[in-house]
């Protein structure tokens, strides 16, 4: 038997290892881009209907109030961020993609008016836009405890 127009359905290209390769780019580029305080660079790496989240700052849901997070950011003059991803990954389908790392971040106390380094880890989710390009749709930064101990060690 013989079915008129009926075909296979075209295999999947896999792209996993160029995606990955292609966030861990994009977040080295980011790092120059935070560097030069550039706002609208910065942004460029957010889809539009992103959520940040950070420790001491300001839930962020959307680029437009993403932005007025980052401008606070980078007008502090004591401010600077680097950051690596440790893991990038992407889903089997390779429309979603996340990475995990560190970040090192400096920027003024408001208390003291002292420059304060904080360092942390990030979780970002990466949606695969139209024309392929990926951008962050979720971020969340937490500190790490600067004041850690075992539970045997005694407390001030």
């Amino acid at each position: 038997m013989m079915f008129a127009g009926c075909r296979a359905a075209p295999a999947h290209r896999d792209t996993h290892d160029a995606d990955v390769r292609t966030i861990k780019e994009g977040e080295m580029l980011w790092v120059r881009h935070w560097s030069t305080r550039d706002v609208d660079q910065i942004l460029s790496h957010y889809a539009e209907d992103a959520i940040w989240m950070g420790p001491h700052l300001p839930f962020a849901n959307g680029r437009e109030a993403i932005r007025e997070v980052v401008q606070r950011l980078v007008e502090d003059g004591n401010f600077s961020i680097t950051f690596e991803p440790a893991r990038v990954d992407t889903a089997k389908s390779g429309e979603l993609g996340f990475s995990q790392g560190r970040y090192t971040m400096t920027l003024t106390d408001p208390f003291t008016k002292r420059a304060v380094t904080d360092q942390g880890s990030y979780a970002r989710i990466y949606r695969r836009e139209p024309g392929g390009g990926w951008r962050t749709i979720q971020e969340i930064n937490t500190s790490s405890p600067t004041d850690v101990r075992t539970p045997s060690e005694p407390r001030p």
